[in-house]
């Protein structure tokens, strides 16, 4: 995907599955580990490591905003091109709500028998699937 003005980049998300997310848009917000940041054109290159968080992208032509839940990963801003990678990703429209809510309460039970068994490791573990649980719900808010 060519990019055609110098008024809006291209956003491009990749999984190991492939690209999951790829569109001309006027901006793209994400939350970086340090803090929030929305990108737009000519943005000086940056790289940032990204939380698990949402990523907004206001596209181009319809100006619609497309909602992505992301499990953290590292962005690159360079030439009005916008790439994520991530270790998954999913857009809003895609997300089985009864499913997230299935995870969310199993991460909940699993972080309860964590604490109960005084194990560190695994309450880290169900932690992040809650997190997880948690970003995409908020995210299929967005459909």
């Amino acid at each position: 995907m060519a990019n055609q003005t110098n008024k809006e980049l291209i956003v491009r998300i990749i999984s190991p599955l492939g690209i999951v997310y790829e569109h001309h848009a006027i901006a793209c917000s994400v939350r970086a580990i340090d803090g929030g940041m929305t990108l737009l054109a000519n943005h000086t290159p940056i790289m940032a490591a990204l939380e698990i968080s949402p990523v907004q992208v206001r596209r181009t032509h319809d100006d619609i905003v497309d909602f992505i839940a992301i499990n953290g990963g590292v962005m690159q801003m360079s030439h009005n091109v916008c790439e994520i990678i991530t270790s998954f990703a999913i857009r809003a429209r895609d997300i089985d709500e009864a499913r997230v809510e299935l995870d969310k309460q199993e991460a909940e039970a699993e972080m309860r028998a964590a604490i109960t068994n005084k194990d560190s490791q695994a309450f880290k573990r169900a932690k992040i699937a809650l997190e997880r649980a948690i970003n995409m719900i908020s995210i299929s808010k967005n459909k």
